[in-house]
């Protein structure tokens, strides 16, 4: 798991291969916490904590990228007339 500066440096294509990898992470932790081969379900907590954080990441970033695209200026009501 990566420290939120990392996270933070990362690019949304970054953020979405970890996002990924994950959630395939949580399955795993899942299927073992219900077969009763691991019993620490803090672990669970933890994974599915850092996927909150992951998408927080990866909304933050997609708001970053749509302000600095460049929009159309307003146009006035006489231009549009």
């Amino acid at each position: 798991m990566l420290s939120i500066q990392e996270l933070r440096s990362s690019t949304v294509k970054e953020l979405l291969q970890e996002l990924t990898k994950m959630r395939k992470e949580m399955v795993k932790v899942r299927l073992t916490i219900r077969t009763k081969h691991d019993k620490n379900l803090s672990k669970a907590k933890k994974t599915k904590r850092y996927i909150a954080q992951l998408l927080t990441m990866i909304k933050e970033a997609g708001s970053e990228e749509a302000t600095k695209a460049p929009s159309e200026p307003k146009k006035s009501k006489e231009e549009q007339k």
